[in-house]
């Protein structure tokens, strides 16, 4: 079974071609963690806990608005606090 296909992608062990190559890439945040747990606290939070207070929705929806909202400004007011600089 020693077709052109499997020595062209290497499958071969006796094959000739050889790619290794390695990429590395670096990049700058445009954000730390820490100013991402401000934003779920003063932006993301208080939309979630106004959102489950509007009467058009499902009681459940409402409910699972309303806790989503105060577990995300619990859990990241909490981590801020923990690893603030």
């Amino acid at each position: 079974m020693d077709s052109w296909y499997l020595r062209a992608f290497n499958w071969l062990p006796n094959s000739k071609i050889m790619i290794n190559k390695e990429i590395t890439t670096t990049y700058t945040p445009i954000l730390t963690i820490n100013q991402v747990r401000l934003i779920d606290v003063f932006v993301i939070a208080p939309f979630l806990i106004y959102a489950g207070t509007r009467k058009e929705l499902n009681k459940n929806v409402r409910t699972t608005l309303i806790v989503l909202g105060v577990a995300t400004l619990l859990f990241n007011a909490n981590n801020y606090l923990k690893n603030k600089q």
